[in-house]
């Protein structure tokens, strides 16, 4: 009986364990990169609108895609999760960091 209670232990840790890990491509994201401690994925979809779209924007620029696709972007540290535009603008992460990962443009803004 203490052989089987330590079996199935193992076999629902060993589950949890698989979920935890591959949670990101259950749910249809695919990892982009990593930018310091957080990771960024994108959820994959047939089409995007073109249309420019600033999803951020500091003292000097202006950052934008070439089509609606901000809301497919998430951040993800350990069980902390946040849309890209929520962890640009409470400095969780820093706009710095994401150009070697996303293809993005920018402007300067003019008065």
């Amino acid at each position: 009986m203490k052989g089987l209670r330590i079996g199935v232990t193992f076999i629902i840790a060993l589950t949890i364990f698989l979920l935890s890990v591959f949670q990101m491509q259950l749910r249809g994201y695919e990892k982009v990169g990593r930018a310091e401690e957080w990771t960024v994925y994108y959820h994959e979809e047939d089409a995007c609108l073109e249309q420019i779209e600033v999803f951020y924007s500091d003292d000097d620029n202006n950052y934008f895609f070439y089509c609606l696709i901000s809301d497919r972007y998430i951040i993800k540290r350990g069980f902390e999760e946040y849309s890209l535009v929520f962890g640009l603008e409470n400095d969780y992460i820093e706009i710095s960091e994401l150009s070697d990962i996303l293809v993005f443009g920018t402007e300067p803004i003019t008065d």
